[in-house]
Order: structure tokens, then C-alpha cells, then sequence
């Protein structure tokens, strides 16, 4: 079990450089060499992908093993973006009120670095299995702690699926929803926590709303992290159900009691990193008002 020494080994293990956001984590090597030999992360990053060969759909099942286990994948959503096209992404987002300039950073935190960034096909800047569950000092804030917590989130899911039918009898639940969403929720953790030489890791950029008037110009808050919008932008580039995409979604916040604004203001900055049209797409659906909202994918 990766405890306190994690910092200690980190530090040893790299030489200490003044940490950029503008590169990638000096101590991402470190954290892979260390998450390697964890037992129990490499265990839990074994169960993950007998969970993915539960999922019955050929094409979600194929694209979530390419992104949990081809060490090479690819970031679809990045592939041929320019610094310019980038500055005119990060400005649509600002000008559709899903930016909060007290933020910081917008441009570092809405495309952290990638290895072959800005190339047809730029990778992770990290194993995904080296990767933190969290912000540093969170928790699992570890090398590997994505893998566990997604673990933990996987079985959660499938006990919490088990129980409904348990209780409420042969209810429709779609099954393939219930394993892949929690695979993709976490996805882009690699990209925003990377880690730094001396153990702390990048902080994540928060996005998705200007935090003031996000509920349909009502006051509100959407701002969520950044791993959160930066993975719905990759199902999207990667073409996955509209379904799954809207699922993952609400994975910050279930679209009741009045929050469904939230998770429409995720699908549209997602959509506007993917550079595809929500509506068209399937993912958000205009009402008589012409306010957009989640569409109803069932009864």
C-alpha cells in the first residue's frame, strides 16, 4: 500500500525543477514507477478491465478498452489543435458564460499538456494507472489512486444496480450504462493531475460555468473540474451513445431539484471542446422556451 513515503521516492527519484503547467508533470515518471509495483493498484487496474468486457455494446466496449488499456491512445479531442484554435475555444467558452476569469489560467487549465500535443494522435502524459484519485491531499491523492477509486466506484455501481432489481423487481436497467459511465467519469485524471517533481500535483481548473449566473442566467453554479468536462469531450470526439454521454454527465450532480442546468452547461462546454453540435448530436434538446435540456431518453 502506497503511503507517506510516496513524496520521498517522488522527490528521489527526479531531479527537483521549478514546476510549468506549460509542460508535462516533471514527476509523472516517478508516480508510474511507483503506482508499477503497487499491488493493490495493479490489482484494482486488473478488475477495471474485466469490467470492461462486461459491456455488451462492440463499439463502447471497444473504445473504453482503447482508452483504459492501449498505453498509446489517442486524445481525440486534441488531435490537430492549434494554439490559435485553442485560444478561440477557451473564448467561446468565456462568451458563453462557462469561464469564470477569477478562475486563473483558462488556457493551461482547459488543455493541460499532453506528449505529441497538438498531433493527429496526442497521448496521456502518464499511464492512466499512475494517475491520482484526486487533488493533492484528497482523497486517494496517491500514484494509482485513480485506479482504486474507480474500483470503489465500479462495484458501487454495480451493487447499487443489483440492489433496484432486488427491491423493485425486473426494472429496466440498461446494464452497459451502469458499468462504462464510471470508467469514463474519471478519465481525464492523467491529464489535469499530473504530477510535479516534488510530489504535489498540477491543480485542477474549474470550468463549466462563471460560478454567478449559470442557472439559465439565474443566479447559480456550474463550475466543476476540469477532468470532469475534458472526459465528456472525449466520448464525444470518440463518438460514443448519447445516452452514456448524458449518464457520465450527471456524474457531479443529479439533474433534479432544479440542477439540471448543470448538467446541461457540462454537455455544452464538453461539446464546445469537442467542437460538435449538442443538439444535433442528440445530447441536449431545446424546450417550447427554447431553453436547452436534457432530452428524455426513457420514461
Amino acid at each position: 500500500m502506497i503511503r507517506k513515503p510516496v513524496l520521498s521516492l517522488l522527490c528521489a527519484s527526479v531531479l527537483l525543477v521549478v514546476p510549468t503547467e506549460a509542460q508535462t508533470g516533471a514527476g509523472n515518471a516517478a508516480a508510474a514507477a511507483i503506482a508499477l509495483n503497487s499491488a493493490m493498484v495493479q490489482s484494482s487496474y486488473t478488475f477495471l478491465q474485466r469490467q470492461v468486457n462486461l459491456i455488451q455494446d462492440n463499439y463502447v466496449r471497444f473504445m473504453t478498452a482503447d482508452a483504459l488499456e492501449n498505453p498509446a491512445t489517442c486524445v481525440f479531442s486534441r488531435a490537430h489543435l492549434t494554439a490559435e484554435r485553442e485560444a478561440a475555444i477557451v473564448q467561446t467558452l468565456a462568451s458563453q458564460g462557462l469561464i469564470d476569469p477569477r478562475e486563473g489560467d483558462d488556457m493551461a487549465g482547459v488543455f493541460p499538456p499532453l506528449v505529441n500535443d497538438g498531433d493527429a494522435c496526442p497521448q496521456l502524459p502518464m499511464p492512466i494507472y499512475a494517475a491520482p484519485g484526486s487533488a493533492f491531499g484528497g482523497h486517494h491523492s496517491f500514484p494509482g489512486g485513480l485506479m482504486v477509486h474507480e474500483t470503489f466506484n465500479s462495484v458501487s455501481a454495480m451493487n447499487f444496480g443489483d440492489a433496484y432489481r432486488r427491491v423493485y423487481g425486473d426494472v429496466f436497467i440498461d446494464q452497459d450504462l451502469i458499468v462504462a459511465a464510471p470508467l469514463w467519469h474519471d478519465w481525464a485524471k492523467p491529464i489535469v493531475f499530473q504530477w510535479n517533481a516534488d510530489g504535489t500535483e498540477f491543480t485542477e481548473f474549474n470550468f463549466g460555468g462563471n460560478g454567478t449566473t449559470d442557472a439559465y442566467g439565474k443566479a447559480g453554479d456550474s463550475r466543476t473540474g476540469a477532468h470532469h468536462i475534458i472526459a465528456i469531450a472525449e466520448m464525444m470526439a470518440r463518438g460514443m451513445p448519447a445516452e452514456l454521454i448524458v449518464t457520465t454527465a450527471c456524474a457531479h450532480s443529479t439533474p433534479t431539484g432544479g440542477a439540471e442546468y448543470k448538467v446541461v452547461n457540462w454537455i455544452r462546454a464538453g461539446a464546445i471542446l469537442a467542437q460538435v453540435d449538442p443538439v444535433a448530436r442528440g445530447y441536449l434538446l431545446r424546450d417550447t422556451a427554447g431553453q436547452l435540456r436534457l432530452p428524455p431518453f426513457r420514461k
